[in-house]
């Protein structure tokens, strides 16, 4: 039996997507982080297909879930990327 890394249940999600294992492997490091982030949004110039709801739901569960434990990533993105909106409203400069 393995040992779960995070709260978030992610066995359908690395059962459909097992590249995103190495997920618990970065788990609560800057890296982690902005991969989880990364994966939520569109980094191939619109040409992105997306996941299927369920599992943007666990992605988005991911992120929500490493900010909690590891705060001080949080706000570890680049200055210049607003894909998110703008970073100066969310205190970030």
């Amino acid at each position: 039996m393995t040992t779960r890394v995070t709260e978030t249940s992610t066995e359908k999600l690395y059962e459909r997507f097992p590249h995103l294992r190495k997920i618990d492997g970065m788990w609560g490091t800057a890296e982690c982080r902005k991969f989880i982030f990364l994966l939520m949004t569109d980094t191939r110039g619109g040409k992105r297909q997306g996941f299927p709801s369920e599992h943007a739901g666990t992605i988005m569960s991911l992120l929500m879930e490493h900010d909690r434990r590891f705060p001080q990533f949080e706000n570890d993105v680049a200055h210049h990327d607003t894909r998110w909106g703008d970073l100066s409203r969310r205190g970030i400069r």
